[in-house]
């Protein structure tokens, strides 16, 4: 049932109960709470599925990986290496999933005797993706064989050259492959047309764990480990919880088993690179989802967006405590130099859609943006705006052409990612591909306005017309007091949350707004409190100074009645945990 009114904001708020017997069986199953239970029903969750839900089990979800195509040909490359003893090039992307994914093969293959080397390119120099000159050192360096993780997929030009120059390439990459694959001996990746899509939600760490289960599968069939120990792959799945969460890929199926597993093993803290990290952004708690998105991964991406692109792999792949402190500072220091950077291009880039922008999809554009920092840009522009967008950093070139390095993020069902492809297979882009909800491209700025009347015509075939008004899908209703810490430990068990997995959306009905006040750095959040006649939650609403919902909380703050939605998590402050609203929308009761 939708709500006939629109919020204070202008959005819509949509909300069906769930059938009770659901819910009911759903409780006297587990135990637990009430909103939590109606929140699952919603979602489709019923008493015979509960238990594999809430507790996801990889060997119960994991395909053979003999089902992606090309899997085999790539296991007989890897296994035809490790009997050699040969030395293997790994060139990976500068982000977290990238640098987990070369972590991941470097731990199984060092373990198995082989020499790695790792090559991560540098944004700035060398762009996205293989470049020859880069493989061609690898190969300088005794490399007669070369994986690229995380890339390669589109990188038919600087592959082709290496396998001319006598090197083996097998690429493992995960974003969208067109009809054209380079000519690697092996390209393994689930979103290639020949394979069946099921798994094509896989983050490329989730597909370089498949490759090592089957290399190592060969292995033990083939008697490898009758006199030598097997390399311990699940110690692995701490990268590759990392890479899905960073790389917000779909979190289902596989994925939800791949991080809930993951954060076990980053619990016990044996990975010396996660630990240091953990301690410098003073994580008080065990590891979830939010630390790993929040704290963890925007560390590790800061060497590739300002730093030293190769930072993010040495951390996550030294065994040395000492090193893996150093690391773990240059890379804090790091981020904090990027949010300045970041907030700056933000805020410039709102300005500039705000002054005169109605189009689908939003494009914001200045010489020189900081390109280590668009993507997280183009994700706040798509957050304030709710649509589709991408921040493009423009470079003037010697013979005067004016080149922009784009990211793009999205907002569903316009799927950016298969958008750029198009638009680079009719000739409006320079380079670019991506996924469903994230893309990245360039482009000669004088095909700008084709670019964007492309942009919006594909984002109003997906929208069935124009990007429809903010829709908050609420999961269930919850009052001040059931806000707990109890029904945030059972949240967790029903995790992990992500893309196509959101955290759940609770209404707070006939609350009023009390205590508001504008906090943070910046001056740009708010803190209230929320109460009714049985309790108390305290609030707390991000980037709303200034915004349409900034303006609401600030006039309930009268005392009028409200509903409220908003996510429930945890604030943890001088060791206490207490629980807190984080507020989306609300509506005065009329």
């Amino acid at each position: 049932m939708t709500s006939p009114d629109r919020s204070d904001t202008g959005a819509i708020w949509q909300y069906t109960a769930p059938p009770s017997h659901v819910v009911e069986g759903l409780v006297e199953e587990t135990g637990m709470p009430l909103a939590l239970a109606m929140a699952l029903a919603g979602r489709g969750q019923t008493r015979d599925q509960i238990t594999s839900w809430m507790a996801p089990k990889i060997r119960d979800l994991m395909p053979d990986p003999s089902i992606f195509a090309d899997m085999d040909r790539a296991v007989d490359r890897f296994q035809q290496a490790v009997m050699a003893g040969e030395h293997i090039g790994i060139f990976g992307d500068y982000d977290v999933d990238g640098a987990s994914s070369a972590a991941i093969l470097h731990d199984v293959l060092t373990a198995l005797g082989c020499a790695v080397s790792i090559h991560i390119p540098d944004r700035f120099k060398e762009g996205y993706g293989p470049n020859l000159p880069a493989l061609q050192r690898l190969k300088a360096m005794g490399c007669s064989l070369i994986v690229t993780v995380d890339c390669g997929i589109a990188a038919h030009g600087p592959i082709e050259d290496a396998v001319k120059e006598g090197v083996d390439v097998v690429i493992v990459d995960h974003h969208i492959a067109g009809p054209d694959l380079p000519r690697a001996q092996a390209v393994v990746n689930p979103n290639r047309l020949e394979d069946d899509g099921r798994f094509g939600y896989l983050a490329a760490a989730g597909v370089c764990f498949l490759v090592m289960v089957a290399l190592l599968r060969r292995l033990r069939q083939d008697g490898y480990f009758d006199a030598k120990p097997e390399p311990d792959l699940m110690a692995c799945l701490d990268l590759v919880a990392l890479a899905t969460v960073a790389d917000v890929v779909p979190m289902k199926g596989l994925n939800r088993a791949y991080v809930k597993s993951g954060l076990q093993i980053m619990a016990q803290r044996r990975r010396p690179g996660l630990a240091a990290l953990a301690d410098i952004a003073r994580m008080n708690s065990a590891p979830d989802v939010y630390a790993l998105g929040y704290l963890i991964g925007p560390r590790i991406n800061a060497g590739g967006r300002i730093g030293s692109s190769s930072l993010g792999v040495n951390i996550l792949t030294t065994r040395d405590d000492h090193d893996a402190e150093r690391l773990a500072m240059e890379l804090d220091a790091l981020n904090t130099r990027r949010k300045d950077i970041e907030q700056a291009v933000t805020s410039a880039a709102i300005a500039q859609i705000d002054e005169a922008d109605d189009h689908t999809v939003l494009i914001a554009a200045n010489e020189g943006w900081n390109q280590g920092v668009i993507g997280i840009s183009a994700g706040r522009l798509r957050e304030h705006f709710d649509k589709p967008a991408a921040v493009i950093s423009v470079t003037t070139t010697e013979d005067g052409a004016r080149i922009g390095k784009a990211s793009a993020r999205s907002v569903a069902p316009f799927r950016f990612g298969s958008a750029v492809i198009a638009a680079h297979q009719q000739g409006l882009l320079e380079a670019g591909g991506g996924h469903d909800m994230a893309a990245g491209f360039t482009i000669n700025m004088d095909r700008l306005p084709e670019f964007q009347a492309f942009l919006n015509e594909r984002a109003k075939a997906d929208f069935g017309g124009d990007a429809p008004p903010r829709l908050y899908a609420i999961d269930a209703p919850l009052a001040p007091h059931a806000a707990s810490i109890d029904l945030l430990n059972w949240m967790d068990q029903a995790g992990p949350f992500g893309t196509g997995f959101e955290p759940f959306r609770f209404m707070m009905d006939h609350v009023t707004i009390g205590s508001v006040r504008i906090i943070g750095k910046d001056e740009s959040h708010m803190a209230m409190t929320i109460s009714d006649a049985m309790g108390r939650l305290n609030g707390i609403a991000f980037r709303v100074v200034g915004t349409a919902l900034g303006d609401a909380l600030l006039q309930a703050s009268d005392g009028r009645p409200m509903r409220v939605v908003g996510r429930l998590n945890r604030n943890r402050f001088r060791d206490q945990e207490t629980p807190q609203l984080l507020i989306e929308d609300v509506m005065a009761i009329r």
